[in-house]
This record gives structure tokens, sequence and C-alpha cells, in this order.
């Protein structure tokens, strides 16, 4: 009996040893296959990273590779938590969102030259929504293919996994071991290796990764913080063209138009031997003419601050969305101190890029945003109407006028025009077959403004940003760049050009900076007429000088 008994008891061991194989073998499999899985998504999401955050400026080699492996680091921690602790549709539907994520980074970079940051994402989601058309446009098709293999991938290796051979406390535990070690790393990086306010070389998207880095943002830069920083940028000024060009008298009407998209490229390209522009082609002869490199870092807001300021913005987030920036010099105020009765003009609503209560501040006399225009049964959103608009009061104004007007028509992704409008290509069939017939239409519309316009009518053309539309001219030789023209109706400007004849006007070495600090040292020093001492004295609120 008891010999029966203990040649049993090896037999149930050896039958419980190989009971138990097939489930090791399979959580083994388990482990290899979400290893994969995390490493994999890991990868991806650091490829998304460096593409589009890498700073313009050279990096040592060393340091670049230093950088990928923290951030690689962080990227295998949050996704050993999500993968963890999701599952089923949950964790399938993490993946797709990731994939708009990629898409929606990879646009934002492509078109300002920067990684969308905290500051802009929190703040001007609105803006982006209005204009998601746009970005539908900009998107990088072979990018969004390679996102959906990516997917495919990621997809693939969920489904081969079986969560039975993993207990629950399990993955709750890796989850917490993975999420600790996040923290910590996030910590040490942000707080005690590289905080933010010491980074001076590269963003903090590419210091950190966008999760640390907006983290750090959201904590960092409150209004306070990034209104001292936008006055520091203020007090920037440049003389550059202001030393090298003769003077220029502006005379008594001045109308500053700031054009929606405006290459400089596309005035000089052409379709089957066509000019685009053939308007502005022949009117930069008898102009002033620049290659400029413009500011745009978060929206075309940037433009019409620059303008209106002459200070350069912040950079980091819309600059009339910080408040308490001081606007009493203002281009506006300059203008009534010099006699001019200064009016804005744009086809959008006023609490677009918040610019109402900017405008508001900067003694404007008045403000004719879309709220403004309907009742005038002005449509705004079409160039032809508000230049229209813009023109007959100027023409009909008694004392000495600026008006600052901003278009809209040919905002991306430029298909906005009637059938009958669409003059180059009746069926255009590719972004930069829309954007030129866009830009023709532009050229009709300055045409017809410029026509109505009083002789000596000193007029500013340019650009608030390049179009991020390439390949539709036979060089870009001033690609990212946009055009400046200042010209004086019955005049030809070009004459006393100093800049052009050194080369500096056309070297794309100008910044937006230089022209805006240019034209506001212009309008502080053109000679008083008589119209403009008469306004000034029967105007309480200007200072005759």
């Amino acid at each position: 009996m008891t010999a029966n008994s203990e040649s049993a008891t090896p037999a149930t061991s050896d039958e419980s040893a190989i009971a138990e194989q097939p489930t090791r073998l399979a959580t083994r499999r388990t482990l290899w296959i979400l290893s994969a899985l995390v490493l994999f998504w890991a990868v991806e999401i650091l490829i998304l990273q460096q593409l589009t955050t890498f700073p313009e400026a050279a990096i040592p080699t060393g340091r670049v590779v230093k950088d990928a492996a923290r951030r690689l680091l962080l990227n295998v921690a949050a996704c050993t938590v999500i993968v963890c602790l999701l599952r089923g549709w949950a964790l399938r539907a993490s993946f797709v969102i990731g994939l708009i994520a990629t898409n929606l980074l990879f646009v934002y970079a492509s078109y300002f030259g920067s990684p969308l940051s905290w500051p802009v994402l929190s703040s001007q989601w609105r803006e982006g929504l209005a204009v998601s058309d746009h970005g539908m446009s900009l998107i990088n098709w072979n990018v969004f293919a390679i996102g959906l293999l990516a997917l495919a991938i990621k997809i693939g290796l969920a489904n081969a996994v079986r969560r039975g051979p993993l207990p629950r406390r399990t993955n709750l535990k890796w989850a917490s071991i993975a999420a600790t070690t996040y923290v910590a790393l996030a910590v040490s990086l942000a707080v005690v290796h590289k905080p933010i306010r010491r980074i001076h070389m590269g963003t903090p998207e590419y210091i950190y990764g966008y999760v640390v880095a907006w983290t750090a943002e959201a904590i960092s830069f409150d209004n306070e913080t990034l209104l001292k920083e936008a006055l520091a940028k203020a007090e920037a000024k440049s003389d550059v063209l202001t030393n090298i060009e003769q003077p220029l008298n502006l005379a008594d009407k001045v109308a500053i138009i700031q054009v929606e998209s405006l290459d400089f490229d596309a005035i000089e390209s052409t379709v089957d031997g066509e000019p685009v522009m053939p308007f502005l082609q022949d009117l930069q002869q008898l102009s002033m003419r620049y290659s400029v490199k413009p500011f745009h870092n978060t929206g075309s807001s940037e433009a019409d601050f620059s303008m209106l300021t002459t200070a350069t913005p912040n950079g980091r987030v819309n600059p009339f969305q910080i408040y308490g920036f001081p606007y009493d010099q203002a281009l506006p105020w300059l203008a009534k101190q010099q006699g001019y009765a200064p009016f804005a003009f744009h086809g959008n609503t006023g609490e677009f890029f918040h610019r109402r209560k900017a405008y508001d501040q900067m003694g404007f006399e008045k403000l004719y945003f879309t709220e403004e225009l309907k009742p005038l049964e002005v449509a705004g959103e079409w160039d032809e109407e508000l230049l229209d608009f813009s023109a007959e009061l100027l023409a009909k104004a008694s004392e000495p006028t600026l008006h600052f007007v901003i278009t809209i028509t040919s905002h991306g992704p430029f298909n906005k025009l009637k059938e009958s409008e669409r003059e180059l290509y009746t069926k255009p069939s590719s972004p930069h077959e829309h954007y030129l017939n866009s830009m023709r239409y532009v050229d009709h519309a300055l045409e017809s403004y410029i026509d109505q316009l009083p002789e000596d009518t000193t007029v500013v053309i340019y650009g608030d940003h390049q179009s991020n539309i390439h390949g539709y001219g036979e060089s870009e030789t001033h690609r990212d760049h946009v055009p400046w023209l200042i010209y004086q109706k019955g005049n030809d400007l070009s004459k006393q050009q100093n800049s052009l004849a050194s080369g500096l006007a056309l070297s794309g070495n100008l910044s937006q900076l230089d022209m805006v600090c240019y034209l506001r040292d212009r309008l502080a020093e053109t000679p008083l007429s008589d119209d403009r001492i008469a306004a000034m004295k029967s105007n309480p609120r200007t200072t005759l000088k």
C-alpha cells in the first residue's frame, strides 16, 4: 500500500508540470508580443518627435543621441502604461487617436516651421477649428499612409496577445512601475536636468517630447510670464532701412494692405507664359520692393501685430491674447499724432485672434469687422468688396486718412472662388492650381482698388505669411518670403530705392521688423500738410508738433 502510494506521487508531479507548460509558453509568448508592441509604438513616437520638433540650429550629434535616448525611455514607459491598462477596443482606439495626433502635429510643424506648443493648443484651438478645412488640405498623404501601416502593425500585435496568461494584478503592477518611472524621468528632466527656462537651443517639445513639454508649459507660461517675454521682445527695433533709403513723404492718404498668403514668387509666376499677377508685376516696377521673411510662428495675427506695434511677436502664442500689453504707442496712435484719421478693415469677426480688444486700445477711429460690415451690406470675406468699401471711404475722406486692411479670400485651402472667377485653371485639381487662381483674383481686386484711389495715395502691400504651396514656379528663389511693395499713385518710387541697387532689398535678409520700423519712421517724419495741421487742431486727442 505504501509502495503504491510512493510510486504514484512522482507521476502526479510530472503530470502537473506537463499541464503547466502550455500556460508558461503562452505567458512567455504574450510578454514577447507586448514588449514588441511597446517598443514599436515608442520608436514610432520618437520618429514623430524628431521630425516635428528638431530645431534648425545645428546641434552636436552626441547631444542629439542623448536627447533622443531620453525621449525614447519616456516613450517606452508611457506606452507600457497604456498597453498594460487598456484592453480590446480601448487600446485600439488609442492607436487611432495616435494616428490623428500624428497627422495634426505634422501639419502644424510643416506649416509653421515649429512644433505645436501648449500655449497655442490651449488658447487658439477655436481658430484652428475655424480653418480646419485648410488643415485637411495640408495633410501629407505619405505620412498618413505610413501612419496607417503603423496602425495596422500595432493592431496586429494587439490581436496576437492573449490576455488570459497575464493576471490583472500583473498588468497593474507593470503599469504602476512604468508610470512611476515615467514621472521620475519627467521630473528629473524638466525640473532638475533641463528646466524649461534654461532651454536656449531647441524647443521644450524637442527636449522633453510633447506630453512632458505641454505639462511644463502649462505650469510655466501664465499670462504674467508671457507678458514679460513679450515686452522684452518688443524692445528690439531696427534702423537698417531707415539708414539706407531716402526720405519718403507718405502724403495725406495712406492705405496699408495685408494680403493673405501672398508669396514673393507668386508675383513673378506664370501659367503657360501668362503672368499670374500681371497688375502687381507691373506695379512693382514703380514701387519700392522687398523680399521679406515674415513672422509666422503662431498664426496670421503676428503679421498685423508687428505692423501695428512695430514689435517682434512673442512667438509662443497669439500676441493679441497676452493681456496687459501696451498699445498706447501703436501705429494708429502715431497716425493720429501726425494728423491722420486711422481706420481698420477685416472681413472676419473681431473675436478671431482677439483682434477687436487689441485694436480698440490702439487708437483707431473706427473698426470694420464682419459685425460692422454686414449691416452695411459689405461681404468682407470677398476681397473685392472689402477693398471697394475702403477705396470709397478713402476717396470721400475730407481729412488725411490712413486705412489698414486685412484681406481674407485667398486664405487656404484656396477653394473659395466661384467658378466664374477661376481664370487660370477652370477646374483646379491640385493645391497649387487653387492657389494661383486665388492670387489672380487678388491681383484683380488690388488693381480695382488702386484705380479708385486719389492721386498721391501711398499704398503699402505685403503678404502676411508664406502660402506653404511649393512647386508652382520655375524657381523658388525667395521661398518662404513675402513681398513688400511701397507704391505712391502717380509717382515712381523705384527711382529712389537705394536698397535695391545695393542688393539688400531682394537679398532675403530683411525681416518683418526691419520693414515695420522703416514704415513707422517714414510716417513719423512725413512733413505736415495744411490739411493735417487743420485736422490735428480740430482733434483734441492729438498733439500738434
